[in-house]
């Protein structure tokens, strides 16, 4: 009765390793994924603020709105990128 238990426990043992291997390769693509749309949103707000500065779009509102708009998703998205980083060094601390 004690081999089954102890069969049944390594099994599970094996399959929660496996599982837990899985969700950190899925949260590393997640982190990649969100460090490259950071840098394209970068990009974008700096393409929307040369555009709004030139003489021929100067003072423009819809440009000066989306210039806003822009730099308040980059910090959304450098606040969260932090919240993800300072989980990793927490993780790390643990270990």
């Amino acid at each position: 009765m004690i081999e089954f238990f102890l069969a049944l426990s390594s099994v599970f043992n094996v399959l929660l390793v496996w599982y837990i291997v899985q969700l950190i390769r899925r949260f590393l693509s997640f982190q990649d994924d969100l460090d490259d749309f950071s840098v394209r949103l970068e990009e974008y707000s700096e393409h929307v603020n040369i555009v709004s500065s030139l003489e021929r779009f100067y003072g423009d509102e819809t440009l000066g709105n989306l210039l806003r708009h822009s730099k308040s998703l980059v910090e959304e998205c450098q606040k969260f990128q932090s919240i993800i980083k300072q989980e990793e060094e927490y993780a790390e601390e643990e270990d």
